[in-house]
């Protein structure tokens, strides 16, 4: 497993990322981290290479000047040969089993290519609410005394309610697991399309899809996600928009409709939403 993470500034996110990503209960043999410096300022430019120097399967790939989330990624997607590849947003929290369980996903079916697990903010994979009254997205806050291994039991447990695979056309790109063979069919992120990122993660999807591959939620798994600090809410929101002009220009509305309808009236979402509510109430 080739775990990438993409760095532009943001340290204290930062720190707890790797923090985690450092506890992952998995074969260090098997495990490669990848750490992509897009071009941070130098407290966190030393930071990482200090890290690398002290966790012997992590590694720096620096470059100059911050080219963007996708080019980052792609940098670090193309820096290795492992079977699988998880790209892992800097401002997340992994529990410890999180890459056991992600990758069991895969053994479910032959044609699995992507996989990603539920979170506190992740749009239509957050638990226990997806939105808030307004009709925004929620962004779920870790209930008092407990930890993200503790919330990542909860779902764990709660998954029992859905004992079978679940299948989605889109997946969050915050925890984004990638079958090594897919990237060598279709190719790896638009770097044109999508520079920034916002968009890419459904794209590349999208694109798996037509290919054959299939994609699944790993509905046991539970990744913390703090939301990214390195853009604006109103840059955010630009860029946002310009991915979405960009999915209906290559994929057309009508897909982009039918997998966001998908998503929204998924089943299984809900009954896991529901079921990690009752657990979180019931701790």
């Amino acid at each position: 497993m080739n775990v990438v993470v993409c760095v532009h500034n943001a340290l204290d996110d930062v720190k707890n990322c790797l923090q985690a990503v450092e506890k992952t209960q998995y074969d260090p043999d098997k495990l490669t981290l990848t750490l992509v410096d897009d071009g941070s300022d130098t407290e966190t430019a030393e930071f990482l290479q200090d890290f690398a120097k002290r966790v012997a399967f992590a590694k720096v790939i620096c470059r100059d000047t911050a080219g963007g989330y996708t080019v980052a990624a792609n940098t670090g997607i193309a820096s290795g040969a492992h079977d699988f590849i998880a790209l892992l947003n800097s401002d997340t929290i992994v529990p410890a089993r999180w890459m056991q369980k992600i990758i069991g996903r895969f053994a479910l079916a032959p044609d699995i290519g992507i996989v990603g697990p539920l979170s506190n903010a992740a749009t239509w994979q957050s638990v226990p609410e997806r939105s808030v009254p307004d009709g925004g997205w929620a962004i779920n806050e870790v209930p008092r005394g407990m930890g993200v291994d503790d919330v990542d039991a909860v779902v764990e447990e709660a998954a029992k309610a859905v004992p079978q695979l679940v299948r989605l056309p889109l997946l969050n790109g915050f925890c984004y697991t990638i079958r090594r063979e897919v990237v060598e069919r279709i190719g790896a992120f638009d770097e044109v399309g999508f520079p920034r990122g916002f968009g890419e993660e459904d794209d590349f999807s999208l694109r798996a899809t037509n290919a054959g591959f299939g994609i699944a939620l790993a509905h046991d798994t539970y990744v913390f996600h703090a939301k990214s600090k390195s853009y604006g809410s109103s840059r955010r929101e630009a860029l946002t928009a310009a991915g979405q002009d960009e999915l209906r220009r290559k994929h057309g509305e009508p897909r982009l409709k039918r997998a966001v309808e998908t998503m929204k009236m998924n089943p299984y979402l809900e009954t896991m939403r529901k079921a990690v509510s009752r657990g979180l109430r019931a701790r």
